[in-house]
């Protein structure tokens, strides 16, 4: 398999995957990150974000690839401005400008020192022109998804799975369409789109690895997966 892009070869090599919730993309992502010896970057991200901003990490998860709405900023601001009878330091408030802006840095920055993998959080935009990109989508139908949503995620039954898989689909494409302008699932946004419905697991680490074979030169070294 050839893929031809249009990056720089003094690049590193930087394979992005979006992914739909139940789809296993993430799972396809840890396998591939480990077969092909590149740097997962995903958990850290918030982690690093979470001490710059000084917020909880839990705050952030909350926030992960999601934007606040009317209600949620309402609720924040409402609660730093309560009064209470015992002081306390109030929480802090951070826009989704601002949190994105953080992380959007610090995607940019691993990126930048070896071959990774980077899930989710619109890299297959954000990275173009700083590293030789290999852009993925995993997706599967909605009943396919509603499965994996009840054995991983531990969801009581398909009506709630599906409340849950319709609540991330929405908030993901709000969040790539606020901060990119761009449909997440338009074709032309990816090198390959994986059906893992159609394609089991295996099969899909295969193919996106035989791609990246094609991708790698000699800067591809690799380093260290730790927080920057």
């Amino acid at each position: 398999m050839s893929i031809n892009t249009e990056e720089d070869t003094s690049f590193t090599t930087v394979i992005t995957i979006a992914r739909e919730l139940g789809s296993g993309g993430s799972y396809v992502a840890r396998q591939v990150a480990k077969r092909l010896g590149y740097a997962y970057i995903d958990r850290q991200i918030l982690q690093q974000a979470a001490r710059e901003l000084g917020l909880e990490e839990s705050e952030l998860e909350r926030r992960n690839e999601r934007l606040q709405s009317f209600w949620d900023k309402l609720i924040t601001v409402l609660a730093i401005g309560a009064p209470g009878h015992v002081y306390a330091p109030p929480p802090r408030w951070v826009s989704d400008e601002k949190l994105v802006e953080c992380e959007r840095r610090l995607i940019c920055e691993l990126a930048v020192k070896g071959p990774c993998v980077v899930l989710g959080h619109g890299a297959f935009h954000l990275l173009r022109g700083k590293a030789r990109l290999l852009n993925v989508l995993i997706h599967a139908p909605l009943s396919f998804r509603i499965q994996r949503v009840i054995s991983i995620y531990g969801a009581d039954d398909e009506r709630e799975a599906a409340r849950i898989i319709d609540r991330s689909d929405n908030e993901r494409t709000r969040y790539i369409r606020f901060f990119t302008g761009l449909d997440r699932f338009d074709a032309r946004n990816y090198h390959i789109a994986i059906d893992t419905a159609m394609v089991d697991f295996a099969t899909a680490e295969e193919i996106i690895t035989s791609a990246a074979s094609n991708l790698q030169t000699e800067n591809d070294r690799p380093w260290v997966n730790e927080p920057v």
